[in-house]
């Protein structure tokens, strides 16, 4: 029995040990613009964003699963800087999502009606694969076009379910083969 408490121990402080996360570069295109026309209030305006296009990390197995993507923003511009922030939401073709905020030097589009923006999107979060992701990628865009850039996603570590699999069968085989010494213990005592 001491044996078989000093292997569940063992075991037990293997899975305390806290995973690495996944450090994963990424590139990404996007083309879309405003979902309605913005709202001018005082001297900032309101405008909410809603593009498609890619997300690509450079593993296929990944890009299969998360491409094409959605992208949805709801923003502020700041009319007398040209700065704008605001939230966004990616949704993956495998229906994972992830979070976060946007910062934009739109200036230049403020100034003349056109021309280019640079952007930082920073991740806070989401669901399925990106649940406590963090991360940033930068990029620019023209507007009306397409905007494309990149950085490092910083996803936890997932145990692939044929990890948990083991772990549980293997659990089961020591509790089945602890019962059976403590069984046969009883009926040599007869």
């Amino acid at each position: 029995m001491k044996a078989l408490a000093t292997t569940v121990l063992g075991i037990l402080s293997v899975c305390a040990i806290p995973a690495w996360a996944n450090l994963i570069p990424i590139t990404y295109s996007l083309t879309g613009g405003p979902i309605a026309p913005p709202v001018v209030s005082g001297t900032t305006l309101i405008l909410d964003g809603y593009f498609t296009g890619s997300i690509v990390s450079g593993d296929t197995s990944l890009d299969t699963g998360w491409n094409p993507v959605t992208y949805q923003d709801h923003s502020i511009v700041d009319l007398t800087t040209g700065l704008l922030h605001g939230t966004i939401s990616i949704l993956f073709a495998n229906g994972d999502t992830l979070a976060g905020n946007v910062f934009e030097d739109v200036s230049e589009l403020v100034a003349t009606g056109g021309g280019s923006f640079t952007q930082t999107l920073t991740f806070t979060g989401g669901s399925g694969m990106f649940a406590g992701a963090t991360g940033s990628v930068s990029g620019s865009g023209v507007a009306g076009g397409t905007v494309s850039g990149s950085g490092v996603l910083n996803a936890p570590a997932i145990p692939e379910p044929g990890s948990i699999g083991l772990l549980l069968g293997g659990f089961a085989v020591l509790g089945v083969s602890g019962r059976l010494k403590v069984n046969s213990r009883f009926w040599q005592r007869e």
